[in-house]
């Protein structure tokens, strides 16, 4: 029976990798369909009222033509999807503050795509400062990532383990359930509620969508922030977001890692991909290739010795009784020569070499 189990459990091990691929590319699938079915009627119904408004504007204004309005149209979309409003000439994309805006965004690569480079130069400077940029931005967020998890999550479990009794795995599970819900708390929707307040046209679901597609690098861009307030308020809200979005990515990698750490989480990777690919821990890799000279780091002392260097060899030929007795003397000198150098290491330079 146990064989029976243990063979089945083999066998679906051997195809959770494509059983993997195939759920993915359904989940797919299935997005697109539901995307599909909800937004489709939406779609069609804001097409019929503009297409509503542009009959009507047209027989209220005989005197406009049809092609000129159409070039009036496709020009100011045009300019709204690169950025570019026909306001009274008071709000600028890339004035200092929008500019900051637009690299943090870049850097982060969320990219909301409501301002792009409108010149060659500029789309050229993107190109080179990107290349450098988002591989040093990657490179800082994993660094921070790293320096925090020993104090943001792995001093806080070991505290539950030693005050609370708990095992590491309930520790880390209990610990991980903590800082998932203070980062949903403070990070999405406190940040909600506060842009529900200040962009009075923005419901609480629509400021949280926001947060969401901003702090996931998604960045849709079809709501930002700012976009209906004066110039200095929209400038605040700018340079805050870009505040918001480096420090919201810096904690979702830390809870990330804190929950990839988990044994469950462990146990579903290697259920998919093999126990062959799994991170070998608590094993140095030196001891796995069986070369005592690795073993020991050439800066560490050692305070043993073969016994071939300590002790007196012992003749080949069957030593005579009296030979026997006196062999008593050098063994009990060399366990005391063996003592001394344990306690005095130091004193390994004083040994005469087994090559004089």
């Amino acid at each position: 029976m146990a064989r029976s189990v243990e063979s089945a459990l083999t066998s679906c091990r051997s195809y959770a990798f494509p059983f993997l691929l195939v759920a993915y590319l359904l989940f797919i699938l299935v997005g697109g369909a539901v995307f599909m079915v909800l937004e489709q009627p939406e779609e069609d119904s804001l097409v019929s009222e503009v297409r509503g408004l542009r009959a009507g504007f047209l027989e209220d204004h005989p005197c406009v033509e049809e092609s000129s309005l159409d070039e009036l149209l496709r020009t100011v979309l045009s300019a709204g999807k690169r950025g570019v409003s026909e306001a009274d000439g008071e709000e600028y994309n890339f004035d200092f503050t929008s500019s900051l805006f637009f690299v943090t965004t870049f850097l982060t690569t969320t990219g909301y795509g409501t301002t792009i480079p409108l010149s060659d130069e500029g789309r050229v400077f993107c190109i080179l400062y990107c290349l450098v940029g988002i591989p040093l931005t990657l490179l800082l967020l994993s660094c921070l990532t790293h320096a925090l998890l020993p104090r943001v999550t792995h001093a806080p479990i070991r505290h539950l383990e030693l005050y609370w009794g708990l095992s590491h795995n309930r520790a880390a599970l209990l610990y991980c359930g903590v800082l998932a819900l203070c980062t949903a708390t403070l990070f999405f929707l406190l940040p909600a509620f506060a842009l529900s307040l200040l962009e009075r046209d923005w419901s609480f679901l629509e400021s949280l969508y926001y947060c969401f597609i901003s702090l996931s690098t998604i960045g849709l861009g079809d709501y930002l922030p700012g976009r209906t307030h004066s110039q200095a308020a929209r400038q605040g809200l700018e340079f805050a977001t870009s505040c918001y979005l480096v420090l919201g990515l810096v904690v979702l990698l830390v809870v990330a890692e804190s929950f990839w750490q988990l044994q469950q989480v462990q146990a579903l990777v290697r259920l998919f991909v093999g126990p062959r690919v799994s991170e070998i821990t608590g094993v140095c890799l030196d001891e796995l290739t069986g070369d005592p000279a690795a073993q020991v780091s050439p800066e560490e002392p050692r305070y043993t010795l073969p016994i071939s260097t300590i002790s007196h060899p012992i003749p080949a030929a069957s030593p005579s009784v009296e030979e026997t007795l006196s062999l008593g003397k050098p063994h009990v000198a060399s366990y005391e020569k063996t003592a001394s150098l344990i306690v005095h290491p130091e004193a390994l330079s004083d040994l005469p070499d087994q090559n004089d």
